[in-house]
């Protein structure tokens, strides 16, 4: 009797950490797709959202679809796109990541994840990217191309918020 809590305790532990596993297949785009139609549906209005250039709209539509398709990464690279266009590019490279989890090898995800760390000022990192996609792609690479420039061009400057001189707040005395 005493050890019984403890027993149901490990048995429903071991049984929990053998099953983790089996939920976890990836699925490829198209199989998503078509398995959840209401997804495909958000991913429209959202490509179309983007393509009008409404990206609030659009982030919105395709959250929406993530929620009905977790394991999409095209949903994950259209979020990377928007983040970086609402010069988001922590929250990029977060969406970027994802996608590199379920594929390492995805290039293009590899590419926003580069171009996303340059907006960030973080060259080295994007150098370190632009490898990994030049590894993946051996030959002639066009996703490496805009990376690779944006790198030759250096971080991007960015602007320090000027400071005023405040002056002192005088003292009064009073007599």
């Amino acid at each position: 009797m005493r050890f019984t809590p403890a027993s149901i305790l490990l048995a429903s532990a071991l049984a929990l950490s053998a099953s983790s596993g089996i939920g976890q297949q990836s699925l490829r785009p198209s199989a998503v797709a078509a398995s959840n139609p209401k997804a495909a549906q958000w991913v429209a209005q959202g490509q179309q959202a983007l393509t009008s250039g409404q990206y609030d709209q659009a982030r919105d539509a395709y959250e929406t679809a993530l929620l009905l398709a977790p394991q999409d990464p095209d949903i994950y690279l259209a979020l990377g796109k928007i983040a970086r266009a609402q010069k988001m590019p922590g929250k990029a490279i977060r969406y970027f990541n994802r996608v590199l989890d379920m594929d390492p090898s995805n290039q293009t995800a590899l590419q926003g994840e580069g171009l996303a760390m340059m907006d960030k000022g973080a060259t080295e990192s994007a150098r370190e990217t632009l490898a990994k996609l030049r590894t993946i792609c051996k030959a002639n690479c066009a996703s490496a191309e805009p990376l690779a420039a944006a790198i030759a061009s250096g971080a991007p400057k960015v602007a320090a918020a000027e400071t005023k001189a405040v002056a002192p707040p005088k003292i009064v005395e009073q007599q």
